[in-house]
């Protein structure tokens, strides 16, 4: 995308970025009950959404029912103990940001750990983000 901000917005709108992402958010929230890399790109994509602007990203807004889902299979991957060194990394990197996900407060479990995650762990592998998604290039992008 080039241009200014109004150019490149038109641009996204007229591609349906905003519609897309959406809906694939949804997906993944439907697919977190059981799968832990759904969980992660659609916790990044709701954090995205809100972190960086919608020019830049593509992203609009991501459903409130589809985040809500996230955030309790969170906690439910929190209460099996099956947290992951990404996940883990991943909410220790959003703990700089916690103020976006204040509206998740009443879900203590995932908000407690986020808070408490330990923002000095080292960086994800660069190859273990290889094909991803936007989420992969993301984070390989700070690398």
């Amino acid at each position: 995308m080039k241009g200014t901000i109004e150019e490149r917005e038109a641009q996204i709108f007229k591609l349906k970025l905003p519609e897309k992402f959406k809906k694939l958010h949804f997906e993944y929230a439907e697919l977190s009950n059981e799968n832990i890399e759904a969980v992660k790109r659609g916790l990044f994509l709701y954090w995205f959404s809100l972190s960086e602007p919608m020019f830049l990203t593509g992203i609009c807004e991501t459903d409130k029912v589809a985040n809500t889902k996230i955030i309790e299979n969170i906690e439910k991957i929190i209460d099996a103990d099956k947290i992951d060194y990404e996940l883990s990394w991943m909410l220790s990197y959003y703990k700089e940001w916690e103020w976006l996900f204040e509206n998740y407060k009443s879900h203590e479990k995932f908000y407690t750990t986020l808070l408490s995650s330990n923002v000095s762990l080292p960086k994800i592998n660069k190859e273990q983000m290889i094909n991803r998604g936007l989420m992969g290039k993301y984070w390989n992008s700070l690398n």
